[in-house]
Parts: C-alpha cells; structure tokens; sequence
C-alpha cells in the first residue's frame, strides 16, 4: 500500500480507522480503554506510518532489506538449530511478539551500542529475555534467542555505513509496528517503538488517540520528548 503511488487505498484505510475509532467509544469516568478502541488508535498508528512512508521510499527499501534478513538468514538458522521434525510448528510460536521483540532490541541496541557494535547482538538477547519476562509472554530459548538477534544483527550492522545509526533504528521501530499482531498489548512495541516515532513527528494524526489510550506514564514521556524536539 504505501508504494502505490495513487492514495486511494490508503484514504479507503484512514477512513475505515476513523469510522472505527468513532464506533469505539470512550471510557467513562475511571474505566480502562477498551480493547477495541486500543487497537483503533495503533491501527492509525500503522495508517500514518504508511502514509508516511509513501513519502519516503528510500525507507520503504530499508524496510524490505531488515524484512528479508528475518525472513531469510534468520528463519533458517532457526529451523536448523531449533526447527526439529516440524519447523513449521516451531515458526508458528515465533509470531507471539517474537519478531516484534527481535526488532525493538535491535532499535534500542543500535543507541545504547553505536560505539561498540559487536556487543549488541548479546545486549538484544538480554532485552528480549527480560521484556517477555516482564510481560509475562512464553519464554524462549536463550539459545535460540541469542542465535535469531546473532543472525539478524550481522546483515543488518552493515547497513549502518548506508543508512545512518537513527535511520536504522527509524526502520527497525517502523517494522516492529507494522508486523506486530497487536501493538496495544505489546508494551515493548509500545514504548520502544510508537513512543518515539510519535515523538518523531511520524504519528501526528493518531497521536492524540494514542494519548487517550495509553497509561499516563507514556503519554508523560511522549509529551516531554515532544517539547524537547
């Protein structure tokens, strides 16, 4: 969608959202969101970052590049170390949050590791690890972990010297919403991912839906990263 260069499937998929964000009714008083309206809000999320990314192809590459290395090089080093008799099964465990997970680490690595590049593939394992603990998601493997962010991070370090350290970390944050079945109960997505592109600016029309879906505490860090742009 965001290559077609007519803006016609991606209005018919605003304008869906927005009949669903407004079918979605607001909380009262002191009650939670409801699902449905939490997943109105990242499902804009997803529609401005298509919208923006027609807008910038050259992302769009990046996006496909980091796609294929997931789906290549690392899909198949994890059916040969931890596929068994039935890889297909082991794959289709991966799509909890996994892939999600893999990239947010890798985003958040590249900033905490720009200086020593070969210590990030150990620091993504660690991150994985600890969020679906915290998240109280089906653990994984170390190993198998540590293979995926090893794999991944090799192809993708390169890119580094083409793209630039945030354009990378942009690309990495931008697939992990794309591809994550539901951002609003991904709270790594949600704090690794969405937080800083709507601080980016890349957010703007879902911004305020976000806003009024998410825990105070992020709507806090959105709004102080947005004053100090």
């Amino acid at each position: 969608m965001a290559r077609d260069p007519s803006p016609v499937a991606r209005q018919v998929a605003r304008d869906r959202n927005d009949s669903e964000w407004a079918a979605a009714r607001p909380p009262q008083k002191r009650q939670e969101p409801s699902r449905r309206r939490k997943a109105a809000a990242t499902d804009s999320a997803t529609v401005d970052l298509v919208d923006w990314l027609s807008e910038n192809p050259e992302t769009i590459e990046q996006i496909q590049t980091v796609g294929n290395i997931l789906a290549g090089p690392v899909v198949r080093q994890l059916d040969e170390k931890f596929g068994g008799s039935e890889p297909r099964s082991a794959r289709r465990k991966l799509t909890e949050h996994f892939w999600c997970d893999l990239l947010v680490a890798a985003a958040e690595a590249i900033e905490e590791f720009s200086k020593a590049l070969d210590q990030v593939p150990e620091y993504m394992t660690a991150v994985i690890m600890r969020s679906r603990a915290a998240e109280r998601r089906s653990p994984f493997v170390n190993g198998l972990v540590g293979l995926a962010a090893r794999t991944a991070w090799e192809p993708i370090k390169n890119m580094i010297h083409t793209t630039g350290v945030k354009e990378l970390q942009r690309t990495c944050r931008i697939l992990s919403v794309l591809i994550c079945p539901a951002p609003e109960n991904h709270k790594a997505v949600r704090d690794g991912a969405l937080l800083p592109l709507a601080q980016e600016g890349l957010l703007e029309t879902s911004k305020e839906r976000l806003e009024q879906v998410f825990p105070a505490d992020w709507v806090r860090r959105l709004r102080e990263g947005l004053d100090q742009a």
